[in-house]
């Protein structure tokens, strides 16, 4: 049986480090739901304020066979807890 496989990290900026990954591995940053320009526009009608628009980023393979990369705002900073998981569907 195959299974999708998502890397999940927390991380003080989302956005900022989607898009560090994405440049590093040759991803892109996951683009908006269909019928939105920009996850700004999304975010905004789906009722998230703005300032809570960067909680979360992803970016994908765009040959479709690397894993999605998940970034996630939390507010705590790194010490002990490991910032990485694998959330396998």
């Amino acid at each position: 049986m195959a299974r999708d496989v998502q890397i999940t990290i927390d991380c003080a900026d989302p956005a900022k480090l989607a898009a560090f990954w994405a440049e590093a591995l040759g991803y892109r940053v996951q683009g908006p739901p269909e019928g939105f320009d920009s996850w700004e526009q999304a975010l905004t009608a789906m009722g998230v304020p703005p300032e809570r628009h960067n909680d979360a980023s992803a970016v994908v393979d765009p040959e479709g066979s690397g894993p999605r990369l998940f970034f996630q705002r939390v507010p705590e900073s790194k010490r002990v807890k490991n910032r990485v998981h694998l959330d396998v569907r």
